[in-house]
């Protein structure tokens, strides 16, 4: 038969691990690499967007000054069509109250 050996607890308890204690330095310097990776990415952002936007800004002009031509034309078409409905308008007018 197997003798039972005692066993000691202790070694199966886990020991706490030392806590390292920040300085005020440190963890400013913690800070200050987060804020600064924030901002350099705001930045790369706002490059980018600046970028895109002269790249396409030829394109955009091309649009606006289409858009304009075509609105112009149609309100030379739709001046001409009223002028000539008021100038048909005015003769029927006329014709009607020279029969009578």
């Amino acid at each position: 038969m197997l003798k039972p050996s005692l066993t000691n607890f202790a070694d199966f308890i886990e020991k706490p691990k030392p806590v390292k204690v920040k300085t005020k330095f440190e963890i400013q310097n913690d800070i200050n690499l987060y804020m600064n990776l924030a901002l350099f990415l705001i930045i790369v952002v706002g490059v980018v967007i600046l970028y895109l936007r002269g790249k396409t800004k030829e394109e955009r002009k091309q649009k606006a000054s289409k858009k304009i031509t075509e609105l112009q034309g149609y309100m030379k078409d739709y001046m001409d069509e009223q002028m000539i409905n008021s100038m048909l308008n005015q003769q029927n007018n006329n014709v009607h109250t020279n029969i009578r």
